[in-house]
């Protein structure tokens, strides 16, 4: 059950009404939706929901049980606990093929010929387990640094974890941030749940009309057939993958924010227009913002941050960004793309002067534009080889990564001509990106606003209803898959 299907629209309608319905009843209230929960996650593949159980009932376990003791060694125990436990389901079910199929071709390099002939396992990727993993695993965590009280209701810590909005793919809620609210009494808020609908039809049209255009009409052909387009071909593909990835997530992002709001909880916000970025950290600090801060606190600063001097910042940053990319995908295609990051952002960090964004901004329109273009070209390079690593058919990995980059640098002729509507929509999303929020995105809002609650409602049905049956043989968001 997908945001981008008809299926979703009368299930989100249906736990709207009883949501509301039962609002004064709270524990009926958070059953409910916990059940919907399950539910929304179960129509991928009901057996998985075992997995996110066993691992919530470990965090609040050990979050209990924390909260308890103040030995050191048994806290520590705890904590370790719960890292092996979770990193060890996450680490079977994605990367277990990845490794098992390394040491089986250094085995066979070294004339082991047993290990050539190791077959991979059929292991399924649950969805969303890297997501649930992370926000389970932050809670333990900030329960061990004294940062945050375990909470004794494990109803309200299973809402936490299987909240359906944003339990697939993102954004990361700390427990922090969403647990308090369940200790606020339910009142439905009109602007807020208009404000939220505003968020889904942007997402429905981002995702729909944008992301997936982009997708199947100019990135697919190009990544499948770099040699036909050339090397003006590839550029336009790798700034359209990079588009098609913002667009997508951006818009599971949105939806998901607005549906939360709609019942009542408030998301952190996961995109802020990335590509105005004037530095490879701000670009972070912009993209998937959940999943960065969540590296920034629980990776980067305890193993030392910036550090003392440029070597022990290039060691921390670099399996930081490491870790982010093996995050993202079993594949060396990630590792690579991580790594490259890694790079960018000491160089960027630890060789200029530290500006701030007051000063970024106030040097002359055609500096602002250069720094953003070159970042932009940077991350473009590095989604050359992030966007071989999840073509959906015959993956092509670094070997194919490397050759379209042979063919981008020898400026080789292409014979095939590019998708207009491929072109036309890279060129729309392009225009609402770079534009001022306020001349498009706030003046569409406010007249959205603006419109009676029964008009914005039918509105919603009438624009998901045909987004829906729009949607590219209703084609899934791409961090699925993550």
């Amino acid at each position: 059950m997908s945001f981008n299907s008809t299926e979703f629209v009368f299930f989100f309608l249906a736990v709207v009404f009883v949501h509301w319905a039962i609002a004064r009843w709270t524990k009926a209230r958070y059953l409910w939706l916990c059940a919907a929960s399950c539910v929304f996650y179960m129509s991928w593949n009901a057996k998985f929901i075992v997995l996110i159980v066993l691992s919530s009932l470990l965090d609040y376990c050990c979050g209990l049980a924390l909260g308890r003791t103040e030995r050191a060694g048994q806290r520590k125990a705890l904590l370790a606990l719960s890292l092996v436990g979770n990193l060890g389901l996450l680490g079977f079910f994605k990367y277990f093929n990845f490794f098992a199929e390394n040491v089986a071709a250094g085995c066979a390099r070294l004339g082991f010929e047993g290990a050539a002939r190791w077959v991979p396992w059929e292991i399924v990727l649950p969805a969303g387990i890297s997501f649930y993993t992370f926000q389970t695993l932050s809670y333990t965590i900030d329960v061990y640094r004294r940062q945050l009280a375990p909470t004794r209701s494990l109803l309200e810590f299973m809402l936490f974890v299987t909240f359906f909005p944003q339990l697939v793919a993102g954004p990361i809620v700390r427990a922090s941030d969403f647990l308090p609210q369940l200790a606020r009494p339910a009142r439905f808020d009109e602007s807020q749940a208009a404000r939220g609908l505003f968020l889904i039809l942007c997402g429905l049209a981002k995702k729909v009309l944008l992301a997936d255009t982009v997708g199947v009409q100019l990135v697919e052909p190009v990544f499948a057939r770099p040699e036909s387009f050339g090397a003006g071909g590839i550029v336009l593909g790798v700034w359209g993958a990079l588009f098609q990835f913002y667009l997508d997530f951006s818009a599971y992002s949105d939806i998901a924010i607005g549906a939360a709001a709609i019942l009542g909880y408030e998301l952190c916000l996961n995109f802020d227009r990335p590509f105005l970025a004037q530095s490879i950290s701000e670009f972070w600090r912009r993209w998937h913002m959940s999943l960065s801060t969540w590296f920034r606190d629980y990776v980067f600063l305890p193993l030392g941050g910036r550090g003392a001097h440029r070597l022990e910042f290039l060691r921390n940053m670099m399996a930081t960004m490491f870790l982010t990319g093996l995050w993202h995908g079993a594949g060396w295609n990630y590792v690579l793309w991580g790594l490259m990051h890694g790079v960018f952002t000491f160089v960027g960090v630890a060789f200029r002067r530290p500006q701030t964004k007051e000063q970024l901004d106030a040097r002359p329109l055609w500096e602002r534009v250069a720094r953003r273009a070159w970042i932009f070209n940077l991350v473009a390079l590095s989604m050359l080889f992030f966007r071989n690593g999840t073509l959906a058919e015959g993956k092509r990995g670094l070997q194919g990564s490397f050759e379209m980059l042979e063919l981008l640098c020898s400026r080789a002729a292409g014979s095939a001509a590019l998708s207009s509507s491929g072109l036309i929509a890279l060129a729309v999303a392009a225009v609402i990106h770079f534009t001022p929020k306020r001349w498009i995105h706030e003046r569409a809002r406010d007249a959205w606003m603006a419109l009676p609650a029964p008009v914005q409602g039918l509105g919603l049905c009438v624009f998901t209803g045909a987004l829906a049956a729009l949607s590219y043989a209703k084609a899934p968001f791409i961090y699925f898959q993550f």
